[in-house]
């Protein structure tokens, strides 16, 4: 990394490899010699906001564990503009599918914010694969039905209004990091205007303006950058709209 980039680093305090792998749920079922392996053969690594990890058709050398952060999984137009297809957060592993079929990246994967992440090189993680049935089970319990929940939103990121794509992603990151009660629910990760922007591909003076209206209707509230849907039902009636 550069002096600067390092200097940047510096301001996020860097996780530990073994903390990466413990807030990746999809291992829980790795035992302590298999989670033993990962960490030795891994390594943390570092990328600042709008880092490009990987390009799509890159060959599949590895898969990362986002340990602090956001990744956003891109796919170019016709056009040659980049729509945001999928979020990676904190606690998740991306680039495991391609990893296991043996083929390139399919989606380019882009830092969305100042993020740490565990490089696990895929001949790793295939050791512990193949030899682990139980996370065989947890991949397939875990992986299909988030695949088949995002689809829709990823549809309005792609599609959508400055509205539907901002509603879609405070939805996908409520998915992951939401705490329900009731029609309220609470983004349990700090996040400004500008990386919700980043990831709906909106810039961040429509988000405020969007996110503003929004809490004078009461759809949404924020105290030190962690979003709260006040209302479920009426913010998704903006993905119908």
């Amino acid at each position: 990394m550069s002096d600067n980039i390092l200097a940047m680093a510096d301001t996020v305090e860097r996780p530990s490899k073994l903390a990466a792998i413990e807030a990746c749920t999809l291992l829980n079922a790795v035992t302590a010699d298999e989670r033993a392996i990962l960490i030795d053969r891994s390594h943390m690594a570092y990328a600042e906001r709008g880092e490009t990890i990987w390009m799509a058709g890159a060959p599949s050398e590895f898969s990362a564990i986002v340990a602090t952060g956001f990744l956003k999984l891109t796919k170019g137009t016709m056009s040659g503009q980049e729509v945001a297809m999928d979020l990676i957060g904190p606690g998740q592993l991306v680039g495991l599918l391609a990893a296991i079929e043996g083929r390139p990246f399919p989606l380019t994967a882009v830092a969305v914010t100042s993020t740490w992440y565990l490089k696990i090189p895929t001949s790793a993680f295939m050791e512990v694969y193949h030899a682990s049935a139980p996370l065989k089970d947890q991949i397939v319990r875990t992986m299909g039905p988030r695949l088949r929940r995002a689809h829709s939103m990823m549809t309005r990121l792609s599609t959508g209004s400055a509205e539907e794509r901002i509603a879609a992603v405070l939805f996908l990151l409520a998915e992951s990091y939401g705490q329900t009660k009731g029609i309220k629910i609470r983004l349990g990760v700090p996040l400004t205007r500008q990386e919700i922007g980043e990831m709906a591909g909106t810039t961040v003076e429509t988000t405020i303006r969007v996110m503003s209206k929004w809490q004078k209707d009461g759809l949404i509230s924020t105290d030190h950058q962690i979003v709260t849907i006040l209302d479920s039902p009426r913010l998704e009636a903006v993905l119908r709209e």
